[in-house]
């Protein structure tokens, strides 16, 4: 079962989430916080992060340095309300960008896409380990 991570300030909001992407298969992770996520993403790393780029109590920027510096492999789907050119700037990484909608098909679909993208790419890099470690001159 993929596990996603979700880092969302307010608590109907990470309920929400919880429950529609718990209804499409996945494990879910809730964090209120930068403090939170980065427990979360020292002790066990999920499959996938979304989270909302909040300016408060944190900033989700600590969040996603730390995923860009030391985890790499994690896609990202920043869920916010802020506008997409004052995101742009702070991050470099795997991430795809979604404005938040009372809908949330759109945020179910671009779940499931990054997971099969990570599905993808993560067994990618396993062939390719195992061909360096079958043809040891590379």
């Amino acid at each position: 079962m993929e596990t996603v991570l979700i880092l969302e300030n307010e608590n109907i909001l990470r309920t929400l989430y919880k429950e529609e992407l718990e209804d499409e298969g996945y494990h879910v992770l809730l964090a209120r916080s930068d403090k939170e996520a980065l427990e979360f993403l020292r002790k066990r790393c999920p499959d996938l992060l979304i989270l909302e780029y909040q300016t408060e109590p944190t900033n989700s920027y600590t969040t996603l340095l730390y995923v860009a510096s030391e985890v790499k492999n994690i896609p990202v789907i920043i869920y916010t309300s802020y506008p997409r050119g004052f995101i742009d700037y702070v991050w470099c990484g795997e991430v795809e960008y979604l404005s938040k909608s009372s809908n949330l098909d759109n945020l179910k679909d671009k779940v499931r896409e990054m997971l099969d993208y990570k599905s993808y790419i993560d067994k990618f890099y396993s062939r390719i380990e195992r061909f360096k470690q079958k043809h040891s001159f590379l």
